[in-house]
């Protein structure tokens, strides 16, 4: 596209392929793109998972193409998407993956193009993404933190589920994430696996007791929830029964709109590094984020630092055990601590 061309005809494509929270981590990239061509239209190219995500993000986003890293597929798509790629003509090209894969396969659809390089130690993604827009621009970006968008309708549907349980519209809310996406996958166990993502469900349901007992002694309304995809419930039943009804489950088919809705009206949402708390963290809700192996300066929550808290299995005694190092009492202290010093309601 030449300097001629008008800025309505601007194109940009912006490539990022993986889960949920690596789509989130994006977004305040996106919106620095979107504010500095507000005439432009932006496509996607990414995962399933992540045009759940970003669906209905923004109005600006006008295509979104679906790719799989899975082999022979992968093959099959790339031909086919290049070829819909070099008819829109795009005239700049954003790749927020540091695999070169990406630059040999798209490099040559725009005379524009932009990719990141490997991470360096102690730089969030989030914060390099927006680096690699800042340096495309001559203007400054707006520099943001992540985001989503969250209906009025997927809130009615929360407060309703929330209804249906006996929750106390009254009470400060607690959500226990104890889950993450592929837990039940052979290749996660013997790589950073289960032991690094998953808090175990005993500690879980010592946090809700010691969490209700704390609320009980001090006449604190406390509603503590689990929000389970129907193939999560076997694993999370297991810290129900535990929880001595400390608890509440809701069981509700699969809805994000309603699910985001939820996330939003948490006062504190306890998870492991998943995509759940970046989705948390895009709504402004306060967080406590538990970490092993995994670097919160390169993935943590990027959001107002007053609004969460990190903790994190190098910091204990026996980090080799993983997120099991982590007490259930720390966490309750850093639960109460947050709930003292933060609303988001």
């Amino acid at each position: 596209m030449t300097g001629n061309s008008r800025a309505s005809e601007r194109k940009i494509l912006i490539v990022r392929v993986g889960r949920g929270g690596d789509l989130i981590m994006i977004t305040p990239a996106v919106n620095a793109l979107l504010a500095a061509h507000p005439e432009a239209e932006l496509h996607l190219l990414t995962s399933a998972d992540g045009r759940r995500i970003m669906a209905n993000y923004s109005p600006r986003i006008t295509k979104t193409y679906s790719y799989t890293r899975r082999f022979p597929r992968t093959l099959l798509q790339q031909r086919s998407l290049l070829k819909q790629f070099k008819a829109e003509r795009y005239s700049s090209l954003y790749i927020f993956e540091t695999k070169p894969h990406y630059r040999k396969w798209l490099g040559n659809l725009a005379q524009d193009v932009h990719s990141l390089e490997e991470a360096s130690a102690g730089s969030h993604y989030c914060n390099r993404c927006l680096d690699l827009v800042a340096g495309s621009l001559e203007a400054p970006v707006i520099r943001g933190w992540v985001s989503l968008p969250v209906t009025e309708t997927g809130r009615r549907k929360a407060r309703a589920l929330l209804k249906e349980n006996g929750v106390d519209p009254e009470a400060k809310l607690v959500g226990l994430h104890p889950t993450f996406s592929g837990a039940g996958l052979p290749f996660f166990r013997d790589r950073k696996g289960n032991r690094h993502r998953l808090w175990p469900g005993e500690h879980f349901a010592k946090l809700a007791g010691i969490l209700a007992d704390v609320a009980s002694a001090k006449g604190l309304k406390l509603a503590l929830v689990v929000d389970a995809l129907p193939e999560e419930k076997p694993y999370v039943q297991s810290i129900m029964d535990k929880s001595g009804g400390s608890i509440t489950l809701l069981a509700a088919p699969p809805d994000f709109q309603r699910y985001k809705g939820l996330l939003s009206l948490l006062d504190v949402l306890v998870t492991p590094n998943t995509g759940p708390m970046h989705i948390a963290a895009a709504l402004n809700t306060p967080v406590v984020a538990l970490f092993s192996t995994w670097s919160p300066e390169d993935c943590g929550p990027f959001m107002d630092p007053g609004r969460y808290r990190v903790l994190r299995a190098e910091e204990t005694v026996d980090p080799g055990q993983g997120l099991a190092s982590i007490e259930p009492d720390q966490v309750a202290d850093t639960v109460l601590d947050l709930l003292q010093k933060t609303s988001c309601r």
